[in-house]
């Protein structure tokens, strides 16, 4: 037989809210720590994975036009303009 606790409402809310509070600030740090929410990916492997295809279908894209990004022989991918790539082509 589970055991239940019962609060008083403002010991209740006041634990809801704290909770809240942890858990949004928990995603958002993870968020920031996987750059999820970057329009940039800095690599052909998370470019890829993120395509949902393989790094030599990546290959080919880019090939056909799909634009890339070099500096200092890193390659950097933008969400928007993969995207629109894909619906153009």
């Amino acid at each position: 037989m589970p055991i239940q606790v019962m609060l008083p409402p403002e010991y209740d809310e006041s634990l809801r809210t704290q909770v809240k509070d942890i858990l949004d600030k928990a995603v958002k740090e993870v968020r920031q720590k996987t750059g999820i929410d970057s329009p940039w990916l800095s690599s052909k492997q998370s470019a890829s994975k993120w395509l949902g295809v393989g790094v030599e279908t990546l290959n080919t894209l880019v090939l056909q036009g799909m634009p890339e990004h070099e500096k200092g022989g890193k390659y950097f991918y933008n969400k928007a303009e993969m995207t629109e790539f894909l619906k153009d082509n």
